[in-house]
């Protein structure tokens, strides 16, 4: 008797958690890996001769039904090449960002005021803030000193985002807003 119950447990459970599984719950932890796009603008003298791609990470934890927040941390870097009247070299700007992240989730919210039919167990919109630290640090051949050479900004960014899983644990994610360092961030999400 316990072997048929066991039985059709396996047989019924499986469709049952598929059918409440959604792209977010309370309780995931959800990291994102990415690049950002659109930078700022930094250095204002020459021509970029180098870039290192700005990076971000950020993982978070579900602590409500729409609600989820934790640490980002993100790093560039940005050379160029000048050729002045006074001469010529090369300076370059360093920038490691780290700080907080709360994230509110309005898939299911949506749906529900719209009378929607966004697939919520492949869709995640959310709405993110991030508050941190940026540390920039200046560098050049030539001692120019045109800039204090290191310098600490307090940084404050929305987003507007979308997730999109492509498995139950692994998909790719995209905002637009104030992000790391550019106004455009994609890359790589897995929730475990």
């Amino acid at each position: 008797m316990n072997r048929l119950v066991f039985f059709l447990m396996l047989l019924v459970a499986p469709p049952l958690l598929n059918a409440q599984d959604k792209a977010y719950v309370q309780g995931d932890k959800i990291l994102n890996a990415g690049i950002s796009l659109g930078y700022y603008g930094y250095g204002y003298l020459g021509d970029r001769s180098g870039v290192t791609l700005p990076l971000n990470a950020s993982l978070e934890y579900g602590i409500t039904e729409e609600i989820s927040a934790g640490a980002y941390v993100g790093y560039a870097r940005w050379s160029y090449r000048y050729n002045t009247g006074f001469g010529e070299g090369e300076y370059s700007w360093s920038f490691l960002t780290v700080g907080a992240r709360g994230s509110f989730h309005y898939t299911s919210i949506l749906n529900e005021l719209t009378d929607g039919d966004i697939n919520e167990e492949k869709v995640d919109l959310y709405v993110s803030v991030l508050l941190g630290l940026e540390f920039r640090s200046y560098n050049d051949d030539d001692d120019l000193n045109v800039y204090d050479s290191n310098e600490t900004v307090l940084r404050f960014g929305p987003n507007l985002g979308v997730r999109y899983l492509l498995s139950k644990n692994i998909g790719v994610y995209l905002e637009g807003g104030r992000g790391t360092f550019g106004w455009l961030n994609f890359g790589i999400t897995a929730r475990f």
